[in-house]
């Protein structure tokens, strides 16, 4: 994905994507992806997330060391059967 983060005072936005296996809700495997917003001067925070078999709580978050806001960004994630990355 290529992606430009609104710049300024954007605290209340989140910027977001994910991905989801097709199995049932109950079960459903996710990768979840959020940019979210912050008072200007401030650091972004992006915040990941990821459920297997419907079941989530690995939650982390991670202080950018780039400015998200200045230009569009390349996001990428590495998903099998063996690691995400």
């Amino acid at each position: 994905m290529k992606i430009k983060l609104p710049g300024r005072n954007s605290a209340g936005v989140v910027t977001a994507f994910y991905v989801r296996s097709s199995s049932p809700v109950s079960g459903h495997d996710e990768l979840d992806i959020e940019f979210l917003g912050n008072q200007e001067g401030k650091p972004i925070t992006l915040q990941t997330n990821i459920f297997i078999n419907g079941k989530g709580d690995r939650e982390q978050r991670f202080h950018l060391w780039f400015d998200p806001t200045a230009d569009f960004h390349d996001y990428t994630i590495l998903w099998n059967h063996h690691q995400v990355a």
